[in-house]
């Protein structure tokens, strides 16, 4: 069964546009959109530039505050003054720099909680090179010891 269907073809100049599509339009179109890219990219930056310039301020550049400058010279004070820390319990505070006088002095004394004397590592020996005519499976395996460590 063969139907033949007739193939009808169409003229080339139906439904095609002959005239110049709208240039200045289009110009105009691409124009615009340049210049509102622009003025969104400008606009993004000046925002950051402002965040950023707030930020290195606030973090960086401004003053310290009144009551962070009475903290510090709250501790200042208590590092370098007597006094008591727990009244009830009898516990004091003594300066800092009278702390480190008696730490050096136990430590000279040898009174420290744990051994902290000075000590020189001992220098590790190369091992002894075995013979060549041994064969590998004779050879005892070498022991490795770590090095002490000693304050």
């Amino acid at each position: 069964m063969s139907d033949t269907h007739e193939v009808k073809r169409g003229n080339p100049r139906d439904g095609f546009d002959h005239s110049e599509p709208k240039s200045g339009a289009i110009a105009l179109f691409g124009i615009g959109s340049l210049i509102l890219l622009i003025i969104t990219i400008a606009a993004l930056q000046s925002y950051f530039d402002k965040i950023w310039a707030d930020a290195v301020y606030e973090k960086v550049l401004a003053p310290p505050s009144e009551e962070l400058t009475q903290l510090h010279y709250r501790e200042d004070w208590a590092l370098t003054h007597y006094g008591y820390a727990d009244p009830k319990a009898g516990v004091v505070r003594i300066p800092l720099d009278r702390a480190t006088e008696l730490f050096l002095q136990e430590a000279n004394a040898g009174k420290l909680f744990y051994p902290a004397k000075a000590t020189a590592p001992k220098k590790e020996e190369p091992a002894p090179a075995a013979p060549a005519a041994a064969s590998p499976a004779a050879a005892p395996a070498p022991e490795h010891k770590p090095a002490e460590h000693k304050q």
